[in-house]
């Protein structure tokens, strides 16, 4: 089992977090950030949430009403297996959910998890600080209890049982004990065999009693029983002396009874006769009253009887009838149809008048209003409108490069004027070699003059720059004018105050920039006087070296510049070619352009003279009326099939008057007629319905009666041949007969219900009543014979009981014995339990220490290599002996007790036995680890081992490591790292 996510619904603090897991992921926080939550949501998810009776704590949220989550995990053979648990019975409700879709509950569950439960799997998979402080108090022992207690059943429950069937051994059975149920009961077999030996003694004189009193108790019970049946007879013998007349009666009945009994008559068969005569009667009477009735009915019929051919023709009348809606509907569709026909046709006319269209609107259909010719015509009008934009764009840039080549030729023209002739700067080059200096008056008149030319050509832009804000000021000044104008005739304050602020505002700008020009004019004027005071008058003389070296100098400045200024010239002047040459491109295409959008004006049937800007609009309104005319030739075909309808329904309604004869003027008072007959034709229906409904009935009671008549005089013939009779009088006759044999019965049966069988018998037995007075004698005198007997036997009788119940003062013999054996019985069931739960308990432990030689010494081996591992080889080997602590060997020799080590190398050791037993339940039992804070008490050489280790495991198992310390989380990356936040639990602490 791999955990993939965790999604927890609500449990202790968290509320509503999800967690995606990796084969190694820790999960590093302060304390209180959650972690011991997180370890806890997990059992609680697997195992079921912990009920109030135990000591775990539950983690129930106390700001939400969502108890418990998800854990979605993959599982071999299974895939992605998701795992809820919610708030429900004590442990939670559970829904595990497979990839195919099937939901099954907590008992798929645990057969996922191997039949593990939480103590187990906190046993060998999930441990803490606290387990790893108790490492000196695990023994062979516990070992091996995890192994078998995992290895078997996934629980505890065979190790619970051993302890129970020890304690139920205890309470039966202990050597030195008294309370215990066998040794109570040996106890009290000592005491009944002492009272058997002496009941033994007694009972050879009890004995000879016991049989005496046997034999009277048996001969007193036979006289007691003869007695009996002759006081019986006794009785007989006087009841039929004293009603002998009765019985000679009851004689003489008997034998009429028996002449009598031959005749054969049906059970009051005068009485059903009587009875069937009775209803015949009534019912033939009853029977002509409904065939009267019958008949005036059938004379009722006759005169209700409808036209044939009318009433044959009614499906066709009430079809017309029903579709009289339908009729009236046609008829305001088409009125409908007719209205929209006209709107539309109008619509359609109005386009082609405003798009002024060469097409009529019959071929409207035929202007092409598809996608390619609206995607050509958004290609042309983009394409033109672009050429237009670039041919602006190039006439704007060309005018600016032409302003630029005049600037250029201005100053080359400048340049040139201020350059010497080129035989005077050959003189001028010769007297600088032949002359060291030059005045420095001369280089100032030469600086001021530059000064000069700069102020002005600044000047002269400035000027030009300030001719256009004043046009613009002054457009600016007429606009503010009139909207303040217009906003004091309207009443418009806010705005006239508005408009009178940026007319200052303008006008200030203009009188500024008016003011700036005239101080740079001033300024330049001042320079240029300047510079005449500095300039030389006369010839120009180079009287100093210094002056002619500064004339030669000026004058290679000049011609430099003058050159650079050729080779501007020249690029300029190419530029404004290509940008010529460009323009004619443009125009060029331009003019294809106009042509093509010429061509689509006219495959879209549009005047020759359609502006191109509107082509867009006009073939919106183009596809507007195609679309309209196929609503147009929609509604025709409607209106059509709507006047096919009408003219049909008026043609059946006409041929159906011509065929009965029947003036048609309009289908409104065809149907008025149709409804009128339909009406009639409904009423006599109503009324032959009427009749037939109750000549039905009376039918069927007419044939019922007659049958009912023929079935009564059938039972009455029946009746009369079951007497044997041919006729009624004959059959009366022999009623009278049977009805002598009833009472002869009746006064039978009340003599034979005073006089008992027993006593009838007797008196059979008997010819005379002279014979019943001596047998009565003679039984009187036997009776008194048998009670003087049986009165000695009595007294004789209780002598002996009296005898008997002076040695029955204490227990009897046998019932000491009854009792004694009976608590053997007792001792036998009790040793038998007790031998159940011996043989159990040692077939268990039998078991554990054949898992134990099998198993432990694998888990041992896979220790000591975990063990090496995290010691880097310090410590070699684990022992564990019967009933011992277990013991470790260092490399150097020496053996050490659990409890001897530092508290870092016990936990180590702790670490690897718990790495131990979870490697060797990996096959049976793949299921995450869950660590929290393992490695509190080493230092960074034991860390760094621990931690190898763990990378170790995590390739085989699932591995959860839960932390608070900084150095450990630098050992993680990003990807297997989940950092819990505290401010994000008192955040939802504090919701």
């Amino acid at each position: 089992m791999k955990l993939l996510e965790l999604h927890i619904y609500g449990y202790g603090k968290i509320e509503n977090k999800r967690f995606s897991l990796k084969d190694l992921q820790l999960f590093y926080g302060e304390n209180e950030a959650g972690k011991s939550t997180i370890m806890s949501f997990i059992h609680s998810i697997l195992f079921g949430f912990p009920t109030k009776q135990q000591s775990l704590l539950r983690y129930e949220p106390k700001s939400s009403t969502e108890y418990g989550g998800k854990i979605l995990c993959q599982m071999d053979g299974h895939g992605t297996v998701s795992i809820e648990r919610i708030k429900g019975k004590a442990t939670g409700d559970v829904t595990v959910q497979f990839e195919d879709g099937r939901m099954e509950g907590e008992e798929t569950l645990q057969q996922l998890l191997g039949h593990m439960d939480r103590a187990t799997y906190q046993n060998i998979f999930s441990f803490n600080l606290e387990g790893l402080q108790n490492i000196q108090r695990l023994k062979k022992e516990d070992l091996n209890r995890y192994l078998f207690s995992a290895g078997s059943t996934g629980t505890d429950l065979l190790l619970q049982l051993e302890q129970n069937w020890q304690k139920e051994r205890e309470q039966l059975f202990k050597k030195s004990g008294r309370k215990p149920m066998i040794n109570t009961v040996l106890t009290q077999l000592k005491s009944l065999e002492k009272q058997v030996r002496e009941g033994k003694e007694k009972n050879e004189q009890y004995r000879p009693l016991i049989a005496k009193q046997q034999s009277l108790e048996t001969r007193v019970s036979s006289m007691e029983a003869e007695k009996a049946d002759l006081t019986e007879k006794k009785q007989n013998l006087v009841s039929v002396n004293e009603n002998w007349d009765s019985l000679s009666g009851f004689k003489r009945v008997k034998e009429r009874l028996a002449q009598l009994e031959a005749i054969e008559f049906p059970a009051k068969g005068l009485e059903l006769l009587n009875e069937l005569k009775t209803e015949e009667r009534q019912v033939s009477a009853y029977l002509e009253s409904l065939m009267a009735k019958q008949e005036k009915l059938q004379n009722k019929l006759e005169s209700e009887e409808i036209d044939t051919s009318i009433n044959e023709d009614l499906p066709f009348m009430e079809k017309i009838m029903s579709q009289q809606s339908f009729y009236l509907k046609w008829k305001e569709e088409s009125s409908e149809r007719s209205r929209e026909l006209k709107t539309v046709r109008s619509k359609i006319n109005d386009t082609i008048r405003e798009l002024g269209l060469t097409v009529e609107m019959e071929e409207i259909q035929s202007l092409d209003t598809s996608l390619m010719m609206s995607d050509r015509i958004q290609n042309a009008l983009d394409q033109q409108s672009k050429l237009l934009h670039e041919r602006d764009s190039l006439h704007k840039h060309y005018e600016e490069e032409k302003e630029e080549l005049h600037r250029i030729e201005s100053k080359c023209d400048d340049l040139e004027e201020r350059l010497m002739e080129e035989d005077e700067y050959q003189e001028l080059q010769r007297t600088v070699k032949s002359q060291s200096s030059r005045q420095v008056s001369r280089d100032q008149a030469h600086w001021m003059n530059m000064q000069v030319k700069e102020a002005e050509e600044r000047f002269s832009r400035n000027k030009a720059s300030l001719s256009q804000q004043l046009l613009l000021i002054g457009a600016a000044l007429l606009l503010l004018s009139g909207f303040g104008a217009w906003a004091i005739v309207t009443g418009n304050w806010l705005v006239t105050g508005i408009s009178l602020l940026l007319l200052m505002v303008v006008g200030a700008m203009g009188m500024q920039a008016r003011g700036n020009l005239q101080e740079e004019s001033r300024s330049l004027q001042k320079a240029k006087a300047r510079a005449e005071e500095l300039q030389p008058e006369g010839k120009l003389e180079f009287n100093s070296p210094e002056r002619a070296e500064q004339s030669l100098k000026q004058q290679m400045e000049l011609r430099s510049e003058w050159k650079q200024r050729i080779l501007s010239l020249e690029e300029q002047q190419a530029k404004l070619q290509k940008l010529h040459e460009k323009q004619k491109g443009i125009e060029k295409e331009i003019v294809l352009g106009e042509e093509r959008v010429s061509h689509l004006i006219s495959e879209l049937c549009l005047p020759p003279d359609f502006h191109w800007k509107w082509l867009r609009d006009a073939f919106a309104k183009m596809k507007e009326a195609v679309s309209n005319y196929e609503a147009y030739i929609h509604l025709k075909e409607e209106q059509a099939y709507v006047f096919n309808k009408m003219n049909e329904y008026k043609e059946d309604c006409q041929e159906w008057f011509h065929r009965h004869s029947l003036t048609f003027t309009t289908v409104e008072e065809a149907l008025i007629k149709l409804k009128g007959i339909t009406q009639d034709i409904e009423k006599r229906k109503l009324i032959i319905n009427s009749i037939q409904s109750e000549l039905e009935p009376l039918s069927l009671e007419i044939e019922k009666l007659s049958i009912e008549l023929r079935k009564i005089r059938d039972e009455s013939q029946t009746l009369i041949e079951s007497a044997g009779c041919l006729n009624e009088a004959e059959f009366r006759e022999k009623a009278l007969h049977v009805e002598e044999r009833n009472e002869l019965s009746a006064q039978y049966s009340g003599i034979k219900t005073r006089m008992t069988k027993r006593t009838f018998d007797t008196f059979l037995r008997f010819d005379s009543q002279e014979e019943i007075r001596k047998e009565l004698t003679r039984v009187s005198q036997r009776i008194d014979k048998l009670s003087a007997e049986l009165s000695a036997h009595q007294k004789e009788l209780a002598s002996i009981s009296y005898e008997i119940k002076v040695l029955e003062e204490g227990k009897s013999y046998s019932s000491i014995l009854q009792e004694f054996q009976g608590k053997k019985a007792e001792l036998q069931e009790l040793a038998y339990e007790w031998s159940k739960y011996t043989l159990a308990q040692v077939s268990l432990s039998k078991t554990m220490d054949l898992y134990q030689k099998t198993k432990m010494p694998k888990v041992m081996k896979l220790a000591e290599e975990n063990f090496r591992e995290l010691t880097e080889d310090h410590y070699l080997r684990i022992f564990l002996q019967e009933d011992e602590m277990i013991r470790v060997e260092r490399k150097d020799g020496a053996v050490f007790h659990a409890v001897e080590l530092s508290q870092g190398t016990k936990e180590q050791l702790y670490i690897a036995i718990r790495f131990a037993l979870i490697q060797s339940f990996r096959d049976k039992y793949p299921l995450p680890v869950l660590i929290d804070d393992g490695v509190v008490n080493f230092d960074r050489e034991r860390t760094n081992a621990f931690l190898k280790l763990l990378r170790k495991m995590a390739k085989k198992h699932q591995i959860l490591f839960f932390t608070c310390h900084p150095h450990i989380k630098n050992t993680f990356s990003g990807e297997e790292m989940i950092v819990l936040k505290r401010m994000e639990k008192e955040a939802i602490r504090t919701s």
